[in-house]
Order: structure tokens, then C-alpha cells, then sequence
């Protein structure tokens, strides 16, 4: 079966997340690879709690707070303009080398490409822009839509939506282990793309699909499910 859409994760997926330590090292923090590796987790644990207590703050704010977080527990002194900046960094994170390839692979076969992200849609829409690929994506579906985040089902639930199909018909691609068990869970063909060989999740539902970097992921989405 013809996938509908292919429809990607951003941050981590298409976007280089650790990229962002370029940035942390010239405001002068120490050791930038671990206090980007600690922002984005406390990133994703406000965004966790966030939907958890039907709270919602869009991802913009929760980048702010998750990097004042930071700064207070590594003994980080930065300024209002250098904490600004920081985040206004996630604006110019370059794409992955395999990325624009992939993408303009699918797009040879018809396939409509789209995104999935919790960050809100001006800025998913700048780091795109800034990336070179938002030409390629049909659309850019954000959390915002529904106030909650991955991997709450109303998030994936957008997609099908978009597209008018169900959700067997998407293929699913993410970086992020627990996001790729959520779309799994869903009911999407997930391909999981494990570029650093992490360790596989053991809460089942697993992905369909284990890819080495998206030069793999034409064969999963053109073959037969």
C-alpha cells in the first residue's frame, strides 16, 4: 500500500539539535555539548508535565524556562539578551546532511511530505525556512493546533486530518524513541531513525521500521508494508 503522506518530526529528526552547542559555546558556557544535552531534556520533561497537567505553554516558552533551568543548575550566569538569543537560536539549527536528499526523493514519487512538531508554527516555519527545506513539505502541523504534546494522541490525530486518511496509510518518521513508541501506539508505520544507535525502547509498541539516516527510508515508504 502507497503510504498518504509522509509526515517527520523536527527537532532531532530533520533539525540538528546539538547543533545548538555552537551557540552555548560562544556566550562562553563550559562543557556545551552536555548543557545542550540537559536543556533539551528539561525541554521535553516541561513539555511532559505541560500536557500531563492540561497546562499548556507554548514551546517557545518552554525553551526559555527549561534553559533557565539549566543555567541555575550548572552555576550558568547569563544575561536577558544571551538567554534571548539562545533561544532564538532554535530559529537557525541546520538540517542533517541526509535530510534534503530524502526529502526530495519522496517528493520524485509523489509522496506529500509533512511535519509534525511541538514547536510552535512561526518558529517551526523560520528553522525550516532557514534549513532550506520548507519548499519541500506540503505543510508544517504543529502541537499548537491542539494545546497538548507528543506523544498525546490529539497530536498525531492531526495528521490524519490533514491528509483525510487513516492512520496505517502515514508513515511516521522521528528521531526520538518515545515519540516514534507514541506514533507506533497510534497506529502510524513508523520508521524509527536511530542515526546515534541508541538503544531501542522496551515499551512496546516497537517501529515498524529501524533506519541508519534517512537515505534508508525511500525502501520503507516505496516497498510493501
Amino acid at each position: 500500500m502507497a503510504a498518504a503522506a509522509v509526515v517527520f518530526d523536527l527537532y532531532g529528526t530533520i533539525l540538528t539539535i546539538e547543533s545548538m552547542a555552537v551557540h552555548v559555546d560562544a556566550a562562553g558556557v563550559g562543557d556545551a555539548p552536555a548543557f545542550v544535552a540537559d536543556w533539551r531534556r528539561k525541554q521535553l520533561e516541561y513539555a511532559f508535565l505541560s500536557s500531563l497537567a492540561q497546562r499548556y505553554r507554548d514551546f517557545d516558552e518552554l525553551t526559555a524556562l527549561a534553559l533557565e533551568h539549566t543555567c541555575a543548575q550548572r552555576a550558568v550566569a547569563l544575561d536577558v539578551q544571551q538567554r534571548a538569543s539562545l533561544v532564538e537560536a532554535w530559529r537557525t539549527m541546520p538540517a542533517y546532511g541526509d535530510v534534503a536528499p530524502a526529502l526530495r526523493v519522496l517528493a520524485g514519487h509523489g509522496v506529500p511530505l509533512a511535519v509534525l512538531t511541538n514547536g510552535t508554527p512561526i518558529s517551526a516555519d523560520a528553522a525550516l525556512e532557514h534549513a532550506g527545506v520548507r519548499a519541500l513539505l506540503a505543510d508544517v502541523l504543529s502541537v499548537e493546533a491542539v494545546r497538548a504534546y507528543k506523544p498525546d494522541p490529539r497530536v498525531y490525530a492531526l495528521a490524519i486530518e490533514r491528509f483525510g486518511c487513516a492512520p496505517h496509510e502515514i508513515v511516521f518518521v522521528s528521531s526520538n524513541g518515545w515519540d516514534a513508541w507514541g506514533a507506533a501506539r497510534f497506529g502510524f508505520r513508523v520508521a524509527w531513525c536511530n542515526r546515534v544507535r541508541n538503544a531501542p525502547e522496551t515499551l512496546l509498541p516497537a517501529p515498524e521500521a529501524t533506519l541508519a539516516g534517512l537515505h534508508e527510508l525511500e525502501r520503507f515508504v516505496t516497498g510493501p508494508p
